[in-house]
């Protein structure tokens, strides 16, 4: 389902895909961190029932203008609220998440609440290393999308080892893929693909609601590194003191494959 010489070199402009019917099955097939999807009237499939102003408002009383907990983010103006990991402050998010990964075969899910109050407002142009279906709540919200290869490869890296300074702001291909999602659609964005979501100007006054579930990305570098390094702590060549003439370079080659193939199977027998 991953497979990089599946993704698709589509570079035209255009609408992402729409259908009414959400098959996890022929998403796999057909989108996963591929291209955009749209699921129209799918909002269900994720989270029932919708979230109401009502919901928003009773979370804004319990942070009472506290934005000091982390993944907290509030404009000084009102127009924009960010929540992430949403699901540990809201518990139907919380069982949409677990819905949601038993529903998709992944280890764990996660939820964003983005709330908007004034047209054009939103959080600004990035990507993201994890693939999110953005569920419309309240409202409506114009996207601009891109593809995963519109982000070149060592931005992808840099964001994958979340490198200590780099900031993910997106870059979109000329003209990008526009989208307007209505309460109850869904946006399906892959890992990579820029993406920037503001409130549409047609509207309601009131403002938008939208709650973003995610799944994040991971590499073997993450999987693997530390469990490595514990089994290389238990390698002789590469605990013992050196002698003064240094370390044997093919005693300490030998000991780091069999320490990594143990690591490496220990982890395929667990998937």
């Amino acid at each position: 389902m991953n497979d990089p010489a599946q993704i698709d070199a589509v570079a035209y402009a255009g609408r992402p895909d729409e259908i009414d019917r959400f098959d996890p099955e022929l998403f796999y097939r057909d989108h996963w961190r591929r291209r955009p999807l749209v699921l129209r009237g799918c909002g269900k499939t994720f989270l029932a029932p919708p979230l109401e102003w009502s919901d928003v408002e009773a979370l804004e009383a319990r942070l009472d203008g506290d934005t000091s907990g982390a993944g907290v983010h509030r404009r000084p103006d009102g127009s924009v609220l960010f929540v992430n990991q949403a699901q540990h402050t809201m518990p139907e998010l919380a069982v949409s998440c677990t819905r949601l990964a038993d529903l998709m075969g992944w280890e764990e899910c996660t939820a964003d609440l983005s709330v908007t109050r004034g047209s054009g407002a939103g959080i600004g142009c990035h990507f993201d290393h994890s693939d999110n279906f953005v569920v419309q709540q309240q409202g409506s919200k114009s996207w601009l999308v891109g593809l995963p290869e519109h982000t070149g490869r060592e931005r992808q890296r840099k964001r994958m080892l979340e490198t200590k300074g780099f900031v993910p702001s997106g870059r979109f291909p000329e003209p990008p893929w526009q989208v307007v999602l209505h309460p109850g659609d869904v946006l399906y964005l892959p890992l990579f693909a820029p993406h920037e979501g503001v409130e549409d100007p047609d509207g309601p006054a009131q403002g938008s609601v939208s709650v973003s579930f995610s799944y994040n990305a991971r590499n073997a570098l993450g999987s693997h590194l530390k469990p490595l390094l514990r089994a290389l702590a238990a390698e002789d060549a590469w605990w013992q003191p050196l002698p003064l003439a240094g370390a044997d370079p093919d005693r300490l080659e030998e000991a780091l494959l069999r320490a990594l193939r143990n690591v490496t199977r220990s982890a395929k027998g667990k998937t």
